[in-house]
């Protein structure tokens, strides 16, 4: 089908940008599901990686805002929203207006009210309605990208609640779903109210293979196809010199990164390149970060959790363009990133999480999905490691194997808690029985077809308990309770700031203490070599919010909270990151991650703190937000005035916005140049 046969349903300027993309026609099963795209109804689609889902999508919500409509597309990660946000920037060229939501979850973004299509995550959209956002109610279709994370422990329960809350706000709402891997998609389908579409077509045809020993064994969908002698490293370097770009998948940090030093060796034959270490060490210049660029320097990185942001875009942009042919990843990129390659390689069927386990057979899927790149490869290889005792299992379970069947998520205690308080405080249920109404009308309950009585009654009396609701003949939320639900945390951990903040007042410590005491915080791990944390939680156990015996039970989760608060404390006093990251054995990337969670519970507590009269945690937010002592938070305000460079200035005399106005040359020393002349810029724009 050509484009030009969309003409009429999103105008020949539409047809034009699509032409400007290279697109000329659509895809077969593309052509197959247009008529069901440009329909009322709403609609499942479940094809391939790369099959063309996200195109359909936007054709339908190009046609929505041709009519008058706006458009909601929530994906589950930021970094996702950003990549859809730049991809649908395309339909400015027609005067469509595209916005992003991510981030603060207090923030109504009301700015976004004149969009046709707007990019966010589900936790933010169900935020945005939390917090009354006006524009949310304009909302005339609502698409939702990787649907089958329904299915996931972590988000999957408010992806639910978020399509059920919009359904219920407009009954005419239409929802499009897309997923690559949906066994069960009829069952989806027939909870949405939705017509489907599923094919198995890809682009660029899939061979998925086995490698056990030094035996390569590959497949085709019709069964056998051939064998040969080949080792993991024979692999790589035959990709590599045909001028292929290569996915492993390792299940841990360790071994992505001994992986991708081992893998650099072959690399380096071919790929030379030293800017790419230079900008991966523009941010960060630890022992990680120095290993990396050593790395991509010679054509191979690895890529987890660990990494910063910058450096984690600087890899991806680096092998889309071929600068870097392997990436040694952990498995959270399979889900996270649009980075296909020629060959994929999965290098272990299991996974630790405190325990042993194979991987589910859609986590092989989604992985071995990135085989392939349209437009550049003929074909894609996804090879799966095995030893000997697994390989028949694995060619049954996860070659010729069906993705496990997506459940909800939603029956867990934590979630009913979460989501009952938000959906009493925006008024769809004003009793038990109408709390039990809403839930009926959710995928856990088109699954299950159970009562959630018991669990909602439970759940109503722990949150009066809190005194978050009361029963007033029917169900009221309180001030604290509605201020809880918009602040987009789990009730326990409002309990748990409303208890301690009524009671007492904080040190820094206490308040760092105190945030880590709550379940929407990360906890580092305590080890062995770690006797230094209790040593410490003895030293300061009268600043600490509660200090248990150490024969109790909840001695070891405690040792973790307050090594995460010590985690925290060295940094708001500056503690070198480098410095940091060697002490609590963690990566750049994973303290940023505790800094940001740590901010967001700071605020909230906070905010907290303001409705019971207590001032001890004001300006800890800032703290966290910059990494600074208090005396520095005029200095890093500003910006371009990071940590380090605030102290060098305040240690220099410079202590105050007119200070530096002041003494142009001495900041130019202190900082350097370049850095300065941006500084003084933003403050001549800003007229200081």
């Amino acid at each position: 089908m050509k484009v030009e046969e969309l003409s009429e349903y999103i105008s020949s300027y539409g047809v034009r940008v699509l032409k400007d993309e290279g697109i000329e026609e659509l895809f077969p099963p593309q052509a197959e599901a247009v008529e069901k795209v440009f329909s009322e109804k709403n609609l499942l689609l479940a094809m391939p990686t790369a099959a063309g889902k996200t195109l359909l999508a936007e054709l339908a919500m190009v046609r929505e805002a041709i009519n008058g409509g706006k458009s909601l597309y929530v994906v589950p990660l930021r970094a996702l929203a950003s990549e859809k946000y730049e991809s649908f920037r395309k339909w400015e060229k027609i005067g469509l207006r595209i916005g992003v939501s991510t981030g603060d979850y207090e923030a109504r973004d009301e700015h976004l009210a004149d969009c046709d299509i707007i990019v966010t995550t589900s936790e933010k959209a169900d935020s945005l309605i939390r917090n009354r956002a006006g524009w949310i109610r304009g909302i005339t279709c609502l698409v939702v990208d990787e649907i089958h994370l329904l299915d996931s422990e972590k988000r999957g329960a408010t992806l639910e609640i978020l399509v059920t809350k919009m359904r219920k706000m407009n009954n005419t709402l239409r929802i499009i779903g897309l997923s690559a891997t949906a066994p069960n998609v009829d069952e989806i389908a027939e909870w949405l109210d939705a017509e489907y579409y599923a094919s198995d077509w890809r682009p660029v045809p899939l061979y998925e293979g086995i490698l056990c020993g030094n035996r390569l064994e590959m497949f085709s969908e019709h069964g056998f196809g051939n064998s040969a002698r080949k080792t993991f490293e024979e692999l790589v370097e035959e990709c590599v010199a045909e001028g292929g770009g290569m996915l492993v998948f390792e299940s841990t940090r360790r071994g992505a990164e001994r992986t991708a030093v081992k893998l650099s060796e072959i690399t380096g034959k071919y790929v030379r390149n030293e800017e790419i270490g230079k900008a991966l060490l523009e941010e960060n210049e630890g022992e990680m970060s120095r290993k990396l660029a050593e790395c991509a320097k010679k054509g191979s990185a690895f890529h987890h959790a660990g990494l910063l942001n910058g450096q984690r875009k600087t890899i991806e942009d680096a092998f889309r363009n071929g600068d870097i042919k392997v990436v040694v990843a952990t498995p959270t990129l399979a889900a996270g990133v649009n980075l296909p390659a020629r060959r994929v390689i999965i290098r272990s069927i299991y996974r630790f999480d405190g325990f042993s386990r194979r991987i589910k057979v859609a986590e092989y899927k989604q992985m071995a999905g990135r085989a392939g790149r349209p437009g550049m490869d003929d074909y894609g290889e996804a090879i799966l490691c095995v030893n000997s005792r697994d390989r028949e299992m694995a060619l049954h379970r996860y070659i010729f194997g069906k993705p496990e069947k997506i459940t909800s998520k939603l029956g867990v205690e934590t979630h009913l808690r979460f989501h009952s308080l938000s959906i009493i405080c925006d008024g769809y249920a004003k009793t038990v029985e109408e709390l039990e109404n809403f839930f009926a009308d959710t995928f856990f309950f088109k699954q299950n077809e159970l009562s959630l009585a018991y669990e909602l009654e439970r759940v109503v009396r722990q949150l009066e308990n809190w005194g978050m609701v009361r029963e007033e003949g029917k169900l009221v939320p309180t001030k604290l309770g509605m201020l809880v639900s918009r602040l987009y945390i789990d009730p326990m951990t409002g309990f748990i700031f409303h208890d301690v903040l009524n009671r007492e007042e904080l040190t820094d410590v206490g308040a760092l203490h105190l945030i880590c005491r709550t379940p929407d915080m990360e906890r580092l791990s305590v080890r062995k070599t770690d006797s230094w944390v209790e040593e410490e939680a003895f030293r300061l156990r009268k600043e600490l919010t509660y200090y248990p015996s150490d024969f109790s039970v909840e001695y070891d989760w405690f040792l973790s909270e307050v090594k995460t608060a010590l985690c925290l404390k060295d940094w708001i006093e500056e503690v070198d990151e480098d410095r940091i990251c060697e002490r609590y054995s963690i990566a750049p990337g994973d303290l940023r991650r505790i800094v940001e969670t740590a901010e967001w519970l700071s605020n909230a507590m906070s905010r907290i703190a303001e409705e019971v009269g207590n001032s001890s945690v004001t300006g800890l937010t800032e703290r966290i937000k910059y990494g600074v002592k208090r005396e520095l938070l005029d200095l890093v305000r500003i910006r371009y005035v990071g940590r380090v460079r605030a102290r060098k200035l305040y240690d220099a005399g410079i202590r105050s916005v007119e200070d530096i106005v002041r003494n142009r040359k001495k900041v130019e020393g202190l900082i350097g140049k370049g850095i300065a002349e941006k500084v003084f810029d933003q403050l001549g724009a800003l007229n200081l």
